[in-house]
């Protein structure tokens, strides 16, 4: 029994110091999300002085915010949970009409870019992206005026291609002489 107190007191500082020690290695993390044949996509990146940038592509418009903290810490705590740096940078899916995702995780000198796809089950890793995808709808945002730069490039539509470039490019009207 007089151990008791003294056990208590030890477990609780062990408790405490792993709470401390919290790794917090993500300086930086961006989202794209490239949309489905309905949806344009949209991207997102959030940095460690907890300024949120948000660029959806459906109405072209460009927005800022602040995330708290506590936003800032699950970040770090979600995605340190999928083993960001050891998890495969993608899951070599192909899906026509599906929601691709592309994330880059930047921390201390180093980065990592992960893609997935978003399908009828989705597992850990494409759950942590929905969810970070979803962040938006919680940030107070303010439109602006200027464009945002991202490293992502899921977001933006591929380039279209030129006419002959085209294996089957579709008929050209031609005047018909009579």
């Amino acid at each position: 029994m007089k151990y008791l107190g003294s056990l208590l007191c030890v477990l609780f500082l062990f408790s405490c110091k792993k709470h401390f020690h919290q790794k917090k290695e993500i300086t930086k993390i961006e989202l794209a999300r490239s949309g489905a044949w309905s949806d344009y996509g949209a991207a997102i990146s959030i940095d460690s002085s907890l300024d949120y940038k948000y660029y959806d592509c459906n109405s072209k418009k460009n927005f800022v915010g602040k995330i708290n903290t506590s936003f800032w810490d699950s970040i770090n705590k979600r995605f340190e949970q999928i083993k960001f740096k050891q998890i495969s940078a993608s899951d070599h899916k192909n899906i026509a009409d599906a929601t691709y995702f592309e994330l880059i995780i930047y921390w201390k000198d180093s980065s990592r870019r992960i893609t997935r796809v978003r399908d009828i089950k989705p597992d850990s890793v494409v759950n942590a992206f929905i969810w970070l995808n979803d962040s938006y709808k919680k940030v107070k945002l303010q439109q602006i005026d200027h464009s945002l730069k991202f490293e992502t490039t899921y977001q933006n539509p591929p380039p279209k291609p030129k006419i002959d470039q085209v294996k089957f490019p579709p008929p050209i009207k031609q005047k018909h002489v009579r």
